[in-house]
């Protein structure tokens, strides 16, 4: 954002998170990251498949990409 170096100071976003317990304490993100998990683990466990792999392999055989605009 184009206010992310500006001080904090008189924003609301200071006073309110002031209020807020870490994010492991929090019970509704306890409870999001278990069901998470509870639906998502099992996919994620499964192997890539072999086209993707294949993609992989093949950029990164090329090596960097040049950003537009730039000479090499």
């Amino acid at each position: 954002m184009a206010n992310d170096d500006k001080p904090l100071k008189g924003r609301a976003g200071e006073t309110a998170r002031g209020k807020f317990k870490p994010p492991t304490e929090r019970p509704f993100d306890m409870w999001l990251q278990k069901q998470l998990h509870a639906m998502y683990d099992e996919i994620t466990a499964e192997p890539l498949p072999d086209d993707l792999l294949n993609l992989i392999d093949r950029d990164a055989t090329k090596g960097p990409t040049p950003e537009p605009g730039k000479k090499k």
